[in-house]
């Protein structure tokens, strides 16, 4: 078994790094790119002023000094992409089991939407980077209850607003799984959960008031039901990077594995799994509302694979390799239109 993680792993990072880096020649500027690195320029207080991904301008200001070829200026976006899946090898092995890990992996690796967002110049792999060690401290500290997790925990969710400000949600969905398996954690944890949680909040609403009261008060009332309606699609974009029609074959096998998945979990009793459904819902909502979406999007993903994962187990071996292919199709379609 450590032996078909370790390839399963391998061949991952290799899978990524090949999708990631392909067709070189079509790494030319988007206004957007252009936009944001002329903005990664400017003198550090400016960066650091904005309420959009300051530190990833910043890290961007410093990464485009020794040059400013394409495919340089897009190795961040690889190198984060390709350390969230050793990342997620943690993540996915504490929340959809040990025997799930390898296949979500793989699933991860060759996400279209995850290429996508490697090749790009933008803050979307650091992103989920940022979400997946939230995960991981919050989940070992609900484990162990050694509170050097929980530090881990506060000072990840505080520096992940510098990259999203979007990523409030990680604490709230937490604490939402904290609620409604209360009775598997101790008072001890308990307590000093919600300590942190008044602290990391707390701190959220001193940096981002003016933001969030404009959100609140003029925003969210002029909602319609048209730009409610763009939220249809989402499960096309986050499964295959198109939208539909294009996006149905594809679309429809994942529903599949996660609606198996869905009926493999325990989520009534087991929060681990609770926190794989709510991780898979929570990041959606902000597509409509936040700057660069698809950040947050992809969020969604390391639950969306892990369920995928788990239903996967409930296939006989045959039908396993019959959904790999189709998996590996529609793949394939996702990249034709990428490339």
């Amino acid at each position: 078994m450590h032996r078909d993680f370790s390839i399963a792993l391998l061949s991952g990072l290799a899978l990524l790094t090949a999708l990631s880096l392909y067709a070189p020649g079509s790494f030319s500027l988007t206004a957007h790119e252009a936009d944001l690195l002329k903005r990664a320029s400017q003198p550090l207080i400016l960066q650091l002023s904005t309420i959009y991904s300051p530190l990833y301008l910043l890290l961007m200001g410093l990464w485009q000094e020794p040059g400013t070829h394409p495919l340089w200026l897009r190795l961040p976006g690889v190198l984060a992409g390709l350390l969230a899946l050793l990342l997620c090898t943690r993540v996915m092995r504490a929340m959809a089991g040990a025997h799930a890990t390898s296949s979500a992996l793989l699933l991860l690796a060759g996400a279209p939407l995850l290429v996508a967002q490697a090749r790009a110049i933008s803050p979307a792999t650091l992103v989920l980077v940022a979400t997946l060690l939230s995960y991981w401290f919050f989940l070992e500290y609900m484990r162990a209850g050694e509170r050097t997790w929980l530090g881990a925990w506060i000072i990840a969710s505080i520096l992940s607003w510098g990259l999203q400000a979007g990523l409030v949600f990680l604490p709230l969905l937490q604490s939402v799984i904290v609620l409604l398996y209360r009775k598997r954690y101790t008072r001890d944890k308990k307590r000093w959960w919600w300590s942190a949680q008044a602290l990391v909040l707390g701190l959220f609403l001193l940096a981002f008031w003016q933001p969030l009261f404009h959100f609140l008060s003029v925003r969210l009332p002029v909602l319609t039901p048209q730009q409610a309606s763009e939220a249809i699609p989402l499960f096309a974009l986050l499964s295959t990077n198109l939208a539909l029609p294009k996006a149905l074959p594809g679309m429809l096998v994942m529903i599949l594995l996660l609606i198996s998945g869905l009926r493999a979990t325990d989520w009534r009793k087991d929060p681990r799994h609770g926190l794989l459904i709510l991780g898979l819902l929570a990041p959606c909502p902000f597509y409509l509302f936040t700057p660069q979406p698809e950040a947050l999007l992809l969020c969604a993903l390391p639950c969306l694979f892990g369920l995928a994962a788990i239903g996967l187990r409930l296939y006989p071996r045959w039908a396993r390799q019959g959904l790999w292919a189709t998996v590996a199709l529609c793949y394939i379609w996702s990249y034709w239109h990428l490339y």
